[in-house]
């Protein structure tokens, strides 16, 4: 189920957005600033480039890029 970041408060928007931050850290090669990293994501996520789903399966919060989620113009 997808989530409309707009739904969320700044705190748990910052909080999705900290955790895909600290997940994706040991993918980069980078030594990134943490916080311009987390604002890059939020910025990504009001942007519509990253969008928040929500895994009824696990009860889990993940952020997947448009590709991940829309395949062949269906939400997946």
């Amino acid at each position: 189920m997808l989530i409309d970041y707009k739904t969320l408060s700044d705190e748990a928007l910052k909080g999705v957005c900290e955790q895909y931050v600290v997940t994706h850290l040991s993918e980069t090669e980078q030594d990134p600033k943490y916080s311009g990293w987390v604002d890059s994501v939020i910025e990504k996520v009001k942007s519509g480039e990253l969008i928040i789903e929500f895994s009824e399966v696990d009860e889990s919060v993940t952020l997947k890029s448009r590709d991940e989620v829309f395949v062949d113009g269906k939400d997946g």
